[in-house]
């Protein structure tokens, strides 16, 4: 919605917030993962409404890089039909390599001590993500 909306109607965000949104949903997927939401506050935040939430700004994401390309408008909707299907089919391929591999992984002894550190490590990762984007914007 967000990538057909943001290239038809030339919406574009500075690349470096929505940069900083992706780190922060890296880092809010590790803390679900890990079980923080509902230790610290008692319940755990709808899934799949944060999926969504996520997935929009992802999406402007895309329609900002999209607009810099400065593109025809020539096909242009077919051609982000098209282009968005391909990611979406590529994202599903993806997801079936991973999910094999964490079933197979899930297999093993030390699985989730090793899952902690895994998410620990993707945490970090995203918090190092927003810093870098968010320094970049003030920066800029």
């Amino acid at each position: 919605m967000t990538l057909l909306a943001g290239v038809l109607l030339h919406i574009s965000v500075s690349a470096y917030l929505i940069d900083a949104i992706i780190g922060f949903s890296v880092v809010y997927k590790a803390l679900d993962n890990m079980g923080a939401f509902q230790r610290w506050f008692g319940f755990q935040p709808n899934t799949k409404a944060a999926t969504f939430i996520f997935g929009l700004f992802h999406g402007l994401g895309l329609a900002t890089k999209i607009l810099d390309y400065q593109v025809s408008s020539d096909g242009l909707l077919i051609n982000l039909i098209s282009f968005n299907v391909g990611v979406e089919i590529g994202q599903i391929l993806a997801l079936v390599v991973i999910l094999i591999g964490i079933n197979y992984w899930r297999k093993s002894v030390g699985f989730m001590q090793h899952a902690y550190s895994a998410n620990a490590v993707m945490m970090m990762l995203g918090f190092l993500l927003m810093g870098y984007q968010v320094t970049g914007y003030i920066v800029s």
